[in-house]
């Protein structure tokens, strides 16, 4: 646990001493700033206000933020020949890829937490669901973790940061819009069955039509947890390639 710590406290150092970090949570915050005051002004009291906005808009950013947040995790170790180093340490690949993937989703949950003020000011204008605002927020969080481990799989593929950021995009978005392909197949006859595994495997299935509306199921939370678990997993399995190959 003390290695784990060790690689995590590092990173986390390095993120918030990164312009780059604080450019994303200054473009992040401005973003939501901006369509919340839109999003009270036509409610203007005419329809109880949506606790979930921040989280949920949040969430369909994520495919552009956190490719940006993981794309150096690994990429930039092989790139500048610190990743050897670092694995003749005492640690093993899962401790160093763990440290790593909870230093990135500390910082996205960090701006989780900062978006909490848009519900507070909500609260200014009516009396919003507190069980959608807790659904919303705790799939966010979970979400976040999910598509962060999704990302960090290119970053340990290529040394290319760029290439990274965009193969975890491609990916994320993928995820999210399997939605859409399954009501394609599912208005194929021969393919009720695919259409029905490819909602399951994408993301909105398990965020938008539950969590998001204050439904917590735990087939969602297992959903999640399995998606960061079985991303880490093949993380680590290639920076042990990368090891091997050195």
């Amino acid at each position: 646990m003390s290695k784990i710590f060790a690689v995590f406290k590092r990173e986390v150092a390095l993120y918030f001493r990164s312009p780059i970090a604080y450019a994303i949570s200054f473009a992040l915050l401005l973003f939501l700033g901006v369509l919340f005051n839109s999003f009270v002004t036509q409610a203007n009291g005419s329809y109880p206000p949506d606790p979930g906005f921040a989280p949920n808009l949040l969430t369909f950013l994520m495919f552009l933020i956190a490719p940006l947040l993981t794309m150096r995790l690994i990429a930039e170790e092989s790139r500048e020949g610190t990743l050897e180093v670092l694995m003749t340490l005492p640690m093993n690949e899962g401790q160093f890829i763990i440290g790593k993937f909870l230093a990135a989703w500390t910082y996205y949950t960090v701006l989780l937490l900062l978006s909490v003020v848009y519900y507070l000011l909500l609260t200014l204008v009516g009396v919003p669901d507190q069980g959608v605002a807790f659904g919303a927020y705790l799939g966010a969080w979970l979400y976040g973790g999910a598509v962060l481990a999704i990302a960090m799989i290119w970053s340990a593929v290529t040394e290319d940061q760029i290439v990274a950021a965009f193969l975890g995009a491609a990916t994320i978005l993928v995820l999210y819009l399997a939605q859409f392909a399954a009501i394609w197949l599912s208005g194929q006859e021969t393919m009720a069955g695919a259409a029905d595994f490819v909602r399951e495997l994408g993301l909105q299935a398990h965020f938008g039509e539950t969590l998001s509306q204050g439904i917590i199921r735990a087939e969602d939370i297992v959903y999640f947890i399995v998606v960061i678990i079985g991303a880490l997993f093949i993380t680590t399995r290639l920076v042990e390639t990368r090891r091997w190959r050195a």
